[in-house]
């Protein structure tokens, strides 16, 4: 009696184990497949145990004549035998789904199908038909020959006979096809081995199969082993066959759980262990209360109150959500004092990061804080910036990284080993290597493999697809490992190490940029020292000038020099925009103030020019130029031309005559021969110098404003003052390029003789 007892306590306290397990899973995973088909193998792993339990309950207590309860396992084994294509569907989603899957995922009701036959034959059939009189309907009839009626009847016989035979072949032979399943099951989750999957997957899969493994080879023992060697077994010792094969194999899923967190929800497993207890209590209290009170008012009534139990209950249900509501509060708050001196320092240490705001400062905070909650003393923070930079001197620095963005979860310095190709765990299925056989190992390990070897866990630090950072823990003092709660912990640190790293990263940046800026406006307000800061004073003559960046500096420039009754103006575009073309600019700039001794030579100026710029830039660094002289008792323009746009002169009778000379742009061949020219300027006349700026400023249809553009609206302003005519090109070329604007330095300089 006691052993029945004992046994059906076994029985039923594993089974409910596991099916609340798969509740559990169902209740946290159930928009995966994995999550559903877990739950699936642990439902129907849990229903075999608790019926086996009820059975050795009922069988104790089994009055005569009763049927139904004589063999409660083996009459509902249609229910737990789901167990077997729900495992097989387990593995073609896990740990990774099957290439297959996609082809199959809707038809997956085809794994199903012999056990809802066997459902089918059990419920509609064994128990409501006898085999050897299904076909008596045709021995029995009235047939109007006896020949007929003889054959008939054989015939009737004969499916009887077979209608019997299919059934015991069905019965007794049912239990192959689901040891095939489970064999095929076995077989596809070892072949997972050969995938690209984490250590800490390849740990669970060992797990996994080894229980299932386990619990098709008792099964087996139980159900057909027997059979075939022409044992009889009791049925006692059968059904413990079958609940031992069951409790093994979904035993060795939840170990998988709770060591080797399988699903991540190994903490809301915790939490739901205190949940069962706690229905548990509340069911003891409903047995001894509400039992209790029903049995007192019959006792002294002789009659029962079904309303009085029904309306307990429902007062019962109603109190039941707020009491699991403040249960689940306390079952919060002793985790968190559980796990203080780990996960509230290490939530506290995710908090204190989203302060920081310096790579040194984040590196101290977490190896100091690290180095505290894990009692160690060796803890290093690596950025893989660092670690890039040793990828010339050292071969395998960018292997480590491939590694850390493979696993992307903590590994252990074993995993980190083997996934270097310096270790061989699948040789050592049973026994692992000591921490001497390791240190030795490490100290023979080239560059940067020592370096992350010689320590215990590796945690790296990934934000979108890349290895941003590595977390490094040496040994604990207490010589113990880290658990897997623990890497948990500290991959959920890793994330928000990669947060505070992208956030220090668009802070420095925009950091950069503000001194960018601020460097900028420097260097725009020293360009603008070097242009003139108003035009020349002439007498007989106007001069206007201006120049405008695209950007805060630009390659632009333009100058008037003034000097015993000549004036020399020069317009240049150096290639580029931005910092290096004003940069050029200005040692343009520069050259030419130092050659004033020559001024009335363009010819000279402009090929010295040209010699100096090839010394000082390389050939992709060039620069246009159109340097002049007027000379104001002639009257005359000297002026050469290196690739500039061609300036205009606009007579005062409305002619435009381009000046269309040109030589070879500045900087490209050195002692090129350039060309002098020279043009008479009569009262009203005007000569107009400008960049591709205004020629190449575009509109919302893409279109150039181009030189025919230019040149009938420069007619149009001939009789304008010098300042007038380039303040009417400007409004022209911004009316054009409303409302894109100018994309390129736009300069014009102006020199009308006066009337």
């Amino acid at each position: 009696m006691a052993t029945s007892s004992f046994l059906a306590s076994f029985y039923f306290i594993n089974g409910a184990l596991i099916f609340f397990l798969g509740i559990m899973i169902l209740k946290y995973s159930s928009r995966d497949i994995v999550g559903w088909a877990t739950a699936l193998v642990l439902f129907f792993a849990g229903i075999g145990p608790i019926l086996g339990a009820i059975g050795v309950i009922l069988e104790q207590n089994l009055q005569e004549g009763t049927y139904l309860f004589e063999n409660l396992m083996d009459n509902f084994n249609y229910t737990w035998e789901f167990f077997f294509p729900s495992l097989v569907l387990f593995a073609l989603v896990y740990p990774k789904r099957r290439a297959v899957w996609k082809y199959i995922r809707a038809y997956t009701f085809i794994l199903f199908i012999p056990h809802i036959f066997h459902l089918i034959l059990v419920l509609v059939l064994l128990e409501r038909v006898v085999p050897e009189n299904t076909f008596n309907f045709l021995i029995n009839a009235n047939l109007p020959s006896a020949a007929v009626q003889s054959f008939v009847t054989k015939l009737a016989q004969f499916m009887n006979v077979l209608m019997e035979f299919l059934f015991k072949a069905h019965k007794t032979f049912f239990s192959l096809v689901n040891i095939s399943y489970a064999a095929f099951s076995v077989v596809l989750l070892a072949n997972s081995f050969k995938l690209d999957i984490s250590p800490r997957v390849r740990r669970q899969l060992r797990v996994v199969i080894f229980g299932l493994g386990l619990c098709t080879v008792i099964y087996a023992l139980g159900r057909t082993v027997p059979f075939f060697i022409e044992i009889k077994f009791e049925q006692a010792i059968i059904t413990a066959f079958i609940n031992a094969a069951l409790i093994v194999g979904g035993g060795s899923i939840a170990i998988a759980i709770v060591r080797y967190q399988f699903l991540d929800i190994r903490l809301i497993v915790r939490k739901g262990i205190f949940y069962g207890t706690t229905v548990a209590v509340l069911a003891s209290i409903y047995v001894l209360t509400i039992k209790q009170i029903t049995e007192f008012f019959y006792r002294f009534s002789g009659t029962r109150f079904e309303f009085i139990e029904t309306g307990l209950i429902i007062l019962f249900l109603i109190i039941f959500q707020p009491v699991l509501s403040r249960v689940e509060e306390w079952v919060e708050k002793i985790l968190v004092r559980e796990e203080k001196s780990i996960r509230v320092r290490i939530r506290d240490l995710s908090s204190e990061l989203l302060s920081v705001v310096e790579l040194d400062d984040m590196r101290k905070k977490t190896n100091s804080t690290l180095g505290e909650v894990f009692s160690t003393r060796e803890v290093e923070t690596v950025f893989c910036d660092e670690i890039f930079a040793l990828k010339d001197e050292d071969p395998y620095a960018l292997e480590v990284i491939k590694i850390m963005i493979r696993y992307g979860e903590p590994i252990t310095r074993l995993d980190f080993m083997e996934g270097m190709g310096f270790l061989n765990l699948r040789a050592r299925t049973f026994l692992r290597p000591g921490r001497k056989m390791i240190r030795e190992a490490v100290e023979t390990m080239p560059g940067i493999v020592r370096r992350f070897a010689r320590y215990e866990l590796i945690v790296p630090v990934l934000h979108e697809g890349r290895c941003v950072a590595v977390l490094l823990l040496g040994e604990k003092e207490d010589a113990s490992r880290y658990s897997t709660e623990e890497q948990a912990l500290l991959a959920m640190l890793a994330s928000q190490i990669a947060a505070s790293l992208t956030r220090i990263d668009l802070l420095e940046q925009v950091v950069e940029k503000k001194v960018m800026e601020e460097e900028l406006n420097i260097a725009r307000t020293i360009q603008l020292n070097l242009l003139p800061s108003k035009p020349p004073e002439l007498d007989g003559y106007e001069a206007a000038g201006m120049s405008v960046s695209s950007k805060q500096v630009g390659g632009d420039y333009y100058d008037f020099i003034k000097s015993n009754g000549h004036m020399a103006f020069a317009v240049a575009d150096v290639s580029g925009k931005g910092v290096p073309a004003s940069l050029l600019m200005a040692s343009l700039q520069a050259s030419l103030r130092s050659m004033m001794d020559r001024m009335e030579d363009p010819v000279s100026v402009v090929g010295r020019l040209n010699d100096v710029m090839c010394d000082l830039t390389s050939s992709d660094k060039f620069a246009t130029m159109f340097y002049g002289c007027v000379n104001f008792k002639k009257h005359e323009i000297h002026y050469s031309n290196a690739g500039h746009f061609f300036p205009v002169v606009l007579r005062a009778d409305g002619e435009v005559e381009e000046l269309d000379y040109s030589g070879l742009i500045l900087g490209v061949s050195p002692g090129f021969p350039y060309e002098g020219r020279k043009t008479g300027l009569a009262p009203g006349d005007s000569i107009v110098i400008t960049t591709d700026g205004v020629t190449e400023a575009e509109n919302n249809k893409g279109e150039l404003y181009g030189e025919e553009r230019l040149h009938p609206f420069l007619a149009t302003i001939r009789d304008y003052s010098a300042e007038r005519i380039k303040d009417a090109i400007v409004e022209e070329v911004n009316r054009f390029s409303y409302p894109r604007g100018a994309n390129d330095d736009l300069t014009i300089v102006v020199i009308k003789r006066k009337e």
